[in-house]
C-alpha cells in the first residue's frame, strides 16, 4: 500500500520590522551570498533608501511589499530618470533589480519582479563630456576665504580636484601616508578598476593640504586625510557627502550650474581632462586620469574642436 503524499505549506518569510533592519539584511545577503565586498554593498544603500523613500518609507517594513508591483516599480524608475543622470540611473536600477531578486528569494515577494528594473545601456563613445567652466571653478575656489576647519578642508579638496582631475572617491580615500612631503609626490589610490595615479605635489596643492592638516583637521585615529569636522569625526565615506560639500560651496558663491551639469566631483575631472587634451602626449593623459583602457580617454578627444576641424573631410559637392 502506497504511503500518502506529504504536502508542505510554504509560507512567506516575515520581513524585519524596520527599513533599517531590512537594508542591513539585504547588505548581509549581498556580502554572504553574492560575494561582493562589504564596501560595495554599503555603496548600494543610498539608492536603496531612495527606493524606499519613493514609497514613503513605510513602517513596519513589511508594508512596503504590499506597495511594490509592476506599475509602482515602473513609475518609480521613470520618475528617477527625470531627476538624475545616466550614472545614477544605472546604479539605482541595478540596486532595485538586485533588491527585488533578494526579496523574492527571501519570501517577501510572491513573484520575481527584478526584470522590471533593466540595465541602463549607453554607447561607449555616445556622449560628449560636459566640463565645469574654468571661470566657475576659479570663482568657487576664490569664494572660500575663512579659516574655519571646514573652510581649510574644502579649499584643499577643491584644489586637489581641479589640479589633478582625480575622481571624488580617490580624494575621499586619500590617506595621510599617500602624501610624500620629502619627494613632493602625491599618490591617489586606484578606483573603478582603473590604475593608481602618482603626481608631483604642486606648491598650491601642498600648501592647501599642509594648511588643513596643521590647522583644520580634527585629531583622529582615522588615516584618511579628509574628515567630517563635526562629531562623530569620521571619513567622508559616501559620494553624496562629497557632492553635498561641493554643492554647498557653489551655492554660497552664488553660482548656478549650466544646464546639463550636475553637482559633484566629475565636472572637475572633465574640466581637467579637457584642459589637458592637446597639451600633453596622449599616453601621459591616460596615466594622469588613471585609465587602464586608453579608449576610455578617447572620449575627451571630442572636445578638441581645433583638432577635429583638421580631421574633417570636405562635404561632397560642397565648396573647395
Amino acid at each position: 500500500m502506497n504511503a500518502p503524499l506529504q504536502t508542505t505549506d510554504v509560507h512567506p518569510q516575515v520581513p524585519p520590522l524596520s527599513l533599517a533592519e531590512l537594508a542591513e539584511t539585504y547588505c548581509t545577503h549581498a556580502v554572504r551570498d553574492r560575494g561582493v565586498l562589504e564596501r560595495s554593498a554599503t555603496a548600494e544603500l543610498p539608492y536603496l533608501n531612495r527606493f524606499f523613500g519613493w514609497f514613503g518609507s513605510p513602517e513596519p517594513a513589511g508594508s512596503l511589499f504590499g506597495l511594490i508591483n509592476a506599475d509602482s516599480i515602473t513609475e518609480c524608475l521613470v520618475d528617477y530618470a527625470t531627476r538624475y543622470g545616466t550614472g545614477s540611473r544605472r546604479c539605482m536600477q541595478k540596486t532595485v533589480r538586485l533588491f527585488l531578486r533578494f526579496a523574492y528569494h527571501a519570501g517577501y515577494l510572491e513573484s520575481d519582479l527584478s526584470a522590471l528594473s533593466p540595465s541602463v545601456r549607453s554607447p561607449r563613445m555616445g556622449k560628449v563630456v560636459r566640463p565645469l567652466p574654468p571661470s566657475l571653478i576659479a570663482t568657487v575656489q576664490d569664494s572660500i576665504r575663512g579659516d574655519a576647519p571646514a573652510d581649510l578642508r574644502d579649499r584643499a579638496i577643491l584644489c586637489l580636484l581641479s589640479t589633478y582631475g582625480v575622481r571624488g572617491v580617490q580624494v575621499r580615500r586619500l590617506l595621510l601616508d599617500d602624501v610624500d612631503w620629502a619627494r613632493d609626490r602625491i599618490h591617489f589610490p586606484a578606483a573603478k578598476r582603473g590604475r593608481e595615479v602618482e603626481q608631483h605635489l604642486t606648491a598650491s596643492a601642498g600648501n592647501r593640504l599642509a594648511e588643513y592638516l596643521q590647522k583644520g583637521r580634527p585629531r583622529s585615529s582615522h588615516r584618511e586625510v579628509f574628515l567630517h569636522t563635526q562629531e562623530p569625526v569620521r571619513p567622508i565615506a559616501q559620494p553624496r557627502e562629497l557632492s553635498r560639500i561641493l554643492r554647498k560651496r557653489m551655492e554660497q558663491a552664488g553660482l548656478k550650474l549650466p544646464e546639463g551639469l550636475r553637482y559633484g566631483s566629475h565636472g572637475f575631472r572633465h574640466a581637467f581632462a579637457t584642459r589637458m587634451v592637446g597639451q600633453v602626449p596622449f599616453k601621459e593623459l591616460v596615466d594622469m586620469l588613471g585609465h587602464r583602457d586608453p579608449s576610455t580617454t578617447l572620449l575627451y578627444g571630442k572636445v578638441d574642436v581645433a583638432a577635429l576641424r583638421k580631421a574633417a573631410l570636405p562635404w561632397p559637392g560642397g565648396a573647395r
